[in-house]
């Protein structure tokens, strides 16, 4: 049985939290994945924990990373080993998405990582200070983060040269 409050949780931000996870640039596997994870550790610390939105967020972000880091990592140790021949691994399409929705990420995709994840926080409705607090970085740097990644996705808008993308590679995804 888990804590009061938790299964409510999970069934009114697991959604919103997948999104967040492909605006940094996972997949929906990824993020279901470090979702899940998160979701499990938060289970285990729900009583301790003060705003469950922005922790949850935290800890499936980092789960994110280190299976990004490790899927990128895999395919030339397998090249090393000898059981793979050819080292690429690519995302699944955005397929579940409509045309808006995909040329939106696909513009998300492209900002740097910093600002990308700036974006995907502030659009999940959180301020700057708590931003800041949450990803360890001085409120002046996350507005920078935000106002360079505005006026990049500014600039892609009016030039209407955003195509809808194809399959993201993993190296992709965390540049």
């Amino acid at each position: 049985m888990s804590p009061d409050g938790f299964d409510e949780f999970v069934r009114r931000s697991t959604a919103r939290l997948v999104l967040f996870l492909i605006k940094i640039g996972a997949s929906r596997e990824e993020a279901e994945d470090s979702i899940q994870e998160a979701m499990a550790k938060a289970c285990l610390k729900w009583q301790e924990i003060d705003h469950p939105e922005a922790w949850v967020r935290v800890v499936a972000e980092r789960a994110y990373i280190a299976e990004a880091e490790r899927a990128r990592a895999a395919p030339a140790k397998a090249v090393r080993g000898g059981w793979l021949a050819d080292g690429v691994r690519t995302d699944p399409d955005l397929v579940e998405f409509d045309e808006e929705q995909r040329r939106v990420l696909a513009l998300i995709r492209r900002l740097p990582y910093e600002q990308r994840r700036a974006m995907a926080w502030y659009y999940d409705g959180f301020d700057v200070s708590e931003i800041a607090a949450q990803v360890g970085k001085p409120e002046a740097t996350v507005r920078s983060h935000l106002r360079h990644a505005r006026n990049r996705l500014r600039r892609e808008l009016s030039s209407d040269k955003v195509a809808v993308p194809g399959p993201v590679t993993a190296q992709e995804g965390m540049n």
